[in-house]
């Protein structure tokens, strides 16, 4: 992975972290939100786990 492309992903990253917290500072509203916000943060993470994977085969 060039380190344009590893630039990119780590920002990437770092938005979904923000997306996350911006998330949990939010109060509650339904437990239907509960479900919402775990299913981001599973695919945040996913994205995360991609993208580490990706910088070790660099």
């Amino acid at each position: 992975m060039d380190e344009g492309r590893l630039t990119a992903a780590l920002d990437r990253a770092e938005r979904a972290i923000l997306r996350m917290e911006r998330a949990l500072s939010q109060p509650k509203k339904q437990s239907s939100r509960d479900e919402e916000l775990r299913a981001k943060v599973r695919e945040a993470v996913a994205e995360l786990d991609h993208i580490i994977r990706m910088a070790e085969d660099a």
